[in-house]
Formats: structure tokens, C-alpha cells, sequence
């Protein structure tokens, strides 16, 4: 049992939030952050990949130096959610809430991450936080948070569809409400701007999520890892109780139904998506923040075994980011490799093209490299997928005449060997022009 007095109650979050802002400090970028900053640096209404809410979030915290001016605005974000629906809970109660913020893995980790899943994650919570005042008063004020907390969430991740759509399925009397119509035209109104992006770029990130993305031959493999890694998403090892506690809960009220609603919506759908679309981990994360607050709003749903479990998860969690932040030779995860020693490498590449421009091919060197030498290196996507990259061209501000090139072409061409820190054999290619290399494209 977690002692429950006030010394628990003080020291909990403020341990949970310096354990999040030393892993923000201490780890150098993931790929996909250092990709994210970029966004951050050329804000617009839309982007290639996701809707822009990961780069303002990046923007707004960027006077801060070094990798903490990139991911405090999603410490303090996810810590400030989770430390409001704390406060609304009586006190011997408040621990539940955050020990289900680091318990459920992908939650504890988008807390410390600048990522799209921390965006959102915090629009979420204040989607539902909305919808609950509108369904408690049905007045003008709530239906426009609601269309503002909907337009958040879309500009966040475009998952939070689901979110809309499992509640409007789970509770279909809003339809009838006036205030859902209000609603609706506000967030659709806010989102508007994105819309238009979307329209002038030939809808280029449907096109892409739809479209473009990795496709599997449907089996029973997908389903299967998709249902088994559903287990450790809520609560690790609570996972199967947990489970089996939102089974039984029957809905006292419409916001339960919309909680419920959300969780089994998103469930099916993505169960589905994996017939033939490759599984990601990250969708899980549409899920969490509708099955905290239900977990948390039942003050007799947590037993002695979850609560133990749960517990037990969440040490582990919090444990796994800090060994994190020890060298990648002393605890061989793989994914450490990606959050240290790019610093070192990326002054090593700039020495040996310190005579010409540099450029890369892939949107995760790229970034690497124009986070850690500030400036902007272009993504070329010679033979990779297609990117944000494409949209910026910033390989048209480079002069005629040869460039270095950093790829991992090592059938094709001959270069200086730059292994990267996550163990790719790459080479620095000199002598090429962007013409000869853009060629390729097309081969």
C-alpha cells in the first residue's frame, strides 16, 4: 500500500517532475525531435508529417538552450495536466493520478519527449476536461471550450479524430444538443487555417498517412503483437487487471460512456489498421489519457493487486529513463544510441567538410545535423521516404558546384566513413554536385 499522508502527497510529483527534467537535460535528441525543432524554426499551418502543435510547443520554450529548450514546454505541459487532475481528486486519492501518468510507459515517456504523442496527450486531457463541464452544463462557454479543445486536438495529432468519434458513438444525444452544432463550428472555424494548408499542398499528409505509409500482407502476427502489447500499454504489469477492471465497469454516467466509448473505439480501430498497415507503437497513445481518467475517477475500481502492480510498473519505468541517461556501453539498449553521441559526431562530419556545403539523405541525419551544428542541413531523400524536407528545399540556397554528401550509398560511392552513433555505416561523399546526386532519384 502507498502511504498516503501529506509528505507522499508533496514529494511524489516534484520527485516525478525532476526525474523528467534530468532525462530533458542529460539526453541528447532523438531523431524525430531534432526533425521536430526544424518545424519549430519554419512555423506554418500544417506540415508534411503531422499538424503543427509538436513545433509551436518547441517554439514557445526555445530561449532555453540546448536540448531542455526543446522538450521543456512537454515536461511542464504533461506535469501541469496531471498536477490539475490531481487537485481535483481529494487528497488520499491524489497519488492515483500520478502514478497512472508513469505507469502506462507511453505516457511517463511522452512527459519528457518533444514529440507529437506529448502534444498530444496534454490536448487530449483538456478535451476531455471540456466535454466533462459540457456535459455537467450545457451552456455557450462550454459548447466553445469544447470547439477550441477539438481544434487543439486535431492540430495536435490527427488520431484525435477517434477521440470525437468514440464519443459521439458512445453518448450519439449530443447530436441533438445545440450547443454540439456550436461546437462543431467553432473547432472547425480554429482548424480552419490547417484546412487551407492542406488544400494549397495537394493534401499532401493524408495523402501520405493514408497512402504513403508501410503496408504488411494481412496475418495473424500484426493482430496478435497489436492485442499482447495492449497488456503492457495500460498500467505494464497492472496491465491485465486494469483491463479487466474497464471490462466490468458498467457506466454511471454520459462522461463515463464517452471514457469508455474513446478507449473501445480506438481499440477496434487500430486493431483493424493492422490488417494491413505497419504497427506503431505510438497509437496506443490515443487510448491513455480517456483511461487514466477513468481509472481514476472510480475510487474503488484501483485494488490492493493493481495498486501493487501499477506501483511496481511505475519504478520500472521510472528507473528505465534514467538508465537512459548513462552511456549506451553501459546498458546496451539500442534506443540509447539514438539520444548520445551525436553532439561529437556531428563536429566530426563538420571537420571533414569544413571545405564545402554539407547536405544528408535522410530527414533524421538532417535534423542531427542541423540541430547540433545550427544550421540548416537539406534533406536530400535520395531512395527514402518522402518528407517535410520536401516541402522546405533548403538544398536551394546552396551555390553551383560540389557539395558533401552524407549517406549510407556505400555500393555506389566512395567516401570517408562516418559510422553514426546508432550504428549506421555511413560516408561523407565528396566531389558530387546536387545534380549528379538528384539524378538517382529517378534510377
Amino acid at each position: 500500500m502507498i502511504p498516503r499522508d501529506r509528505f507522499v502527497d508533496k514529494l511524489l510529483p516534484w520527485l516525478l517532475l525532476g526525474g523528467n527534467l534530468l532525462c530533458a537535460v542529460a539526453l541528447e535528441l532523438a531523431h524525430d525531435e531534432a526533425y521536430y525543432w526544424l518545424y519549430a524554426r519554419h512555423l506554418d499551418w500544417g506540415f508534411f508529417d503531422h499538424p503543427p502543435l509538436v513545433g509551436l510547443m518547441i517554439a514557445a520554450t526555445s530561449w532555453v538552450p540546448g536540448e531542455l529548450g526543446v522538450r521543456l514546454g512537454f515536461v511542464l505541459a504533461t506535469q501541469g495536466i496531471a498536477w490539475a487532475l490531481a487537485r481535483a481528486l481529494p487528497r488520499e486519492r491524489r497519488w492515483q493520478v500520478w502514478l497512472s501518468f508513469h505507469a502506462f510507459p507511453l505516457l511517463a515517456f511522452a512527459g519528457v519527449f518533444a514529440l507529437p504523442d506529448g502534444a498530444f496527450v496534454v490536448a487530449a486531457f483538456l478535451w476531455l476536461l471540456a466535454l466533462r463541464r459540457s456535459l455537467g452544463a450545457d451552456t455557450v462557454l462550454s459548447a466553445l471550450l469544447v470547439g477550441g479543445a477539438s481544434a487543439l486536438l486535431l492540430y495536435a495529432k490527427y488520431h484525435g479524430v477517434l477521440l470525437i468519434a468514440g464519443a459521439l458513438v458512445a453518448v450519439p444525444g449530443l447530436l441533438r444538443r445545440r450547443t454540439f452544432w456550436l461546437a462543431t463550428l467553432v473547432g472547425l472555424a480554429l482548424f480552419l487555417p490547417h484546412l487551407l494548408w492542406q488544400y494549397q499542398h495537394d493534401f499532401v499528409s493524408l495523402r501520405f498517412h493514408f497512402f504513403q505509409r508501410p503496408t504488411v500482407s494481412p496475418g495473424w502476427r500484426q493482430p496478435v503483437q497489436y492485442l499482447a502489447l495492449q497488456l503492457v500499454f495500460a498500467g505494464g504489469f497492472a496491465g491485465p487487471l486494469l483491463w479487466s477492471e474497464i471490462l466490468r465497469l458498467r457506466a454511471s454516467s454520459e462522461f463515463e460512456k464517452v471514457l469508455r466509448g474513446t478507449v473501445f473505439f480506438a481499440l477496434v480501430f487500430f486493431a483493424l489498421s493492422t490488417l494491413n498497415k505497419k504497427l506503431e507503437a505510438n497509437w496506443l497513445i490515443v487510448m491513455a489519457p480517456p483511461m487514466v481518467m477513468l481509472l481514476t475517477s472510480q475510487p474503488y475500481l484501483l485494488g490492493a493487486w493493481v495498486r501493487r502492480l501499477a506501483l511496481l510498473s511505475a519504478s520500472v519505468t521510472f528507473v528505465a529513463r534514467l538508465v537512459m541517461v548513462a552511456p549506451p556501453e553501459w546498458h546496451g539498449l539500442k534506443r540509447g544510441r539514438e539520444v548520445a553521441g551525436w553532439r561529437a559526431w556531428a563536429q566530426r562530419v563538420e571537420e571533414l567538410s569544413a571545405d564545402c556545403h554539407l547536405v544528408a539523405n535522410t530527414y533524421q541525419v538532417a535534423s542531427k545535423l542541423s540541430f547540433y551544428l545550427r544550421r540548416e542541413v537539406p534533406a536530400l531523400n535520395v531512395r527514402s521516404r518522402a518528407n517535410q524536407f520536401d516541402l522546405w528545399q533548403f538544398q536551394k540556397t546552396i551555390p553551383e558546384g560540389p557539395v558533401c554528401w552524407v549517406t549510407k550509398d556505400r555500393r555506389r560511392f566512395q567516401g570517408e566513413p562516418v559510422r553514426s552513433p546508432d550504428g549506421k555505416e555511413l560516408i561523407l561523399v565528396k566531389g558530387l554536385t546536387l545534380a549528379d546526386i538528384l539524378k538517382h532519384r529517378t534510377e
